[in-house]
């Protein structure tokens, strides 16, 4: 998660999903009973939080940012995903560095099926590192 200065930095310097990609999705979470939600209110929420998107547990609401990123939607669908499996405790800080390194190799492993830009695959690498270092530091009894 950035603050919110790098975080609009970003979103600001990226290219957005496409829109089509979003209703498919949309469309087939509705079916689910899934919100997702794309709105100013949304946009400010995320802002706050330094982050482009965000699912609230117990996952039925995926907020994303008006202009998200590739790399930022496909990471919250993984999210979805494992917070559906129920691997993880959401309220534990060691899973959820788990989870975000599992989401960040995930995306770098599949940039091209997601059409990953290659600033957003520097993006996910550097936040991969400090993902590894925070987990590090948790399993060393530093945090």
């Amino acid at each position: 998660m950035f603050n919110s200065k790098k975080a609009k930095e970003i979103i600001n310097s990226q290219k957005p999903i496409s829109k089509d990609i979003v209703n498919r999705v949309k469309d087939n979470l509705s079916k689910k009973g899934v919100i997702l939600e794309q709105s100013d209110e949304g946009d400010k929420f995320l802002m706050q939080r330094g982050a482009e998107a965000a699912t609230l547990a117990p996952g039925d609401l995926i907020i994303l940012h008006t202009r998200v990123s590739a790399s930022g939607f496909f990471e919250e669908l993984i999210h979805y995903g494992q917070i559906k499996r129920g691997n993880f405790d959401l309220y534990s800080n060691e899973d959820n560095i788990i989870k975000e390194i599992e989401a960040q190799e995930k995306l770098i492993k599949y940039q091209k099926s997601y059409k990953i830009t290659d600033y957003e695959i520097e993006i996910l690498k550097n936040n991969l590192e400090i993902y590894k270092a925070k987990l590090s530091m948790i399993i060393n009894g530093g945090i």
